[in-house]
């Protein structure tokens, strides 16, 4: 019996949690799912969908607006309509704006026994540490959704440009037009080259073959450096979330990898 069986079965839920995984979808389904056990737990047996004392927010990549927060808070003081239980669950919750984050920090201070908040993220460490710390958090095993990206041609561009050849870029750029309306698989697919890298200097027996192959390509590239360059993709990819200008964040990307070469 898991962890969250056991406390549906003692009724002994925790106010807040967080489950965090590398699948946003897998994250959302195990929400919800959990979120239908603990109704049923209530005597409760209703579906998700059709369910008033079950409240989603779900931006589909978008930045969490406080609008968005506001109204649910609003509803978070309402009496469940079945008059025992109402679950929140907020996906994708590294999306939040700053603003909203602090609006849910006081909520989480004052919840109601009736009230069960949810937040679903692929990494815990982008959720404000205040809130973290009324949640119980849970990590959920699941693969990682594919990249529709050729992460060998990626791999090349990449090598070249540590090795200081930024017309790699130029004559590339083709490559990364293609995702100028799906930015977040460019920026996906690049952390996931920095991931590669840092398995491939500390634990070479977790990659594949091919990956590794690729990986020899690079030039030697310090544990400092691409932790640098992954903290500068995390910025633009949340930045991204606001139509921030798709050229110059790939531009600056680039022209990063191309200096941090050059050291």
């Amino acid at each position: 019996m898991s962890i969250l069986d056991e406390q549906i079965k003692n009724k002994n839920l925790a106010s807040a949690y967080i489950f965090e995984g590398k699948n946003p979808d897998y994250n959302k389904t195990f929400a919800l799912e959990f979120a239908r056990k603990v109704f049923e737990s209530y005597g409760i047996v209703q579906e998700n969908e059709t369910n008033p004392d079950l409240y989603l927010i779900d931006k589909e990549g978008s930045v969490i607006d406080i609008e968005s927060i506001r109204e649910m808070l609003k509803n978070i003081y309402l009496r469940p309509e079945n008059s025992k239980i109402k679950i929140y669950i907020i996906h994708q919750a590294q999306d939040l704006r700053q603003e909203g984050a602090n609006a849910m920090l006081k909520s989480l201070e004052e919840l109601k026994s009736y009230v069960k908040l949810i937040f679903t993220c692929v990494n815990k460490d982008t959720i404000l540490p205040t809130i973290r710390s009324r949640c119980q958090t849970l990590t959920i095993q699941a693969d990682e959704p594919a990249l529709d990206i050729d992460m060998d041609y990626l791999y090349e561009i990449w090598s070249d440009l540590y090795k200081g050849k930024i017309e790699s870029f130029y004559k590339n750029k083709e490559f990364f037009d293609k995702y100028k309306e799906d930015r977040q698989t460019i920026y996906l697919a690049i952390e996931k080259l920095y991931q590669n890298l840092i398995k491939y200097k500390f634990s070479k027996n977790e990659l594949d073959l091919a990956t590794s192959y690729m990986m020899k390509k690079f030039p030697l590239i310090s544990l400092d450096k691409i932790e640098r360059s992954i903290d500068l993709v995390e910025t633009i990819k949340n930045a991204s979330k606001t139509n921030i200008n798709y050229d110059l964040s790939i531009e600056k990307i680039v022209f990063d990898v191309f200096r941090e070469g050059k050291r």
